[in-house]
């Protein structure tokens, strides 16, 4: 809804709000676009920021594609449907059609939030929302809390793997910050995550 409201006021077009949050499921990827196109960034500087951005989906679907269903087409729109929300949901138990819902369930109130937001930043006044107000925030604290919320059910609830767990997630951390001071704070994205699902990935097989 908050991207809705940003994008309305950016002077993006109904059309255009529903059809980036189809094809363009992510959060942060759709909020990192509004300043680039804003700034008239050219498409292939688009492309890569959001493609640096969204490169954190590997890891996820990786660990996640053994959930999804076997038939063919309903196999890579459940794919395309992952998102840090209906990861933070679903359970390794989960069945292909659990699944299914959990994520098509996300996908329509994503897109549909989206196009309400759209309205109603066409209707809100403009003094409501100052330069000043970050819209961005409360979004940002939700999944900040989805993702620790993940982490503990998943990996600190297991004693034995702790320290191991806690290593690989300090030299990810460490090789994060090293790459962003080598390519800086847009392309550091791509290696370091390619790195952190490696390191995390051999110390919980």
């Amino acid at each position: 809804m908050l991207f809705g409201v940003l994008a309305v006021r950016a002077d993006w077009s109904l059309l255009e709000v529903v059809a980036i949050s189809l094809l363009g499921f992510s959060g942060s990827g759709q909020f990192a676009l509004l300043p680039l196109a804003e700034s008239g960034a050219g498409f292939f500087t688009m492309l890569l920021v959001t493609a640096s951005i969204n490169s954190r989906y590997l890891p996820i679907a990786y660990t996640s594609a053994a959930r999804l269903p076997s038939a063919a087409g309903k196999r890579a729109c459940v794919a395309h449907m992952l998102g840090d929300e209906a990861y933070a949901t679903e359970h390794e138990r989960d069945s292909g059609a659990c699944v299914w819902w959990i994520r098509v369930t996300i996908f329509t109130t994503w897109v549909l939030a989206g196009l309400l937001g759209a309205l109603l930043g066409r209707v809100i006044p403009s003094a409501w929302l100052g330069a000043d107000i970050n819209l961005g925030y409360p979004a940002s604290v939700v999944l900040m809390y989805l993702s620790a919320s993940q982490l503990r059910a998943r990996l600190w609830n297991k004693e034995q793997r702790r320290p191991a767990v806690l290593a690989a997630a300090a030299l990810s951390a460490g090789l994060a910050l090293l790459l962003i001071q080598l390519f800086g704070p847009v392309y550091f994205w791509i290696p370091s995550i390619l790195l952190a699902t490696v390191i995390l990935g051999r110390a919980w097989p």
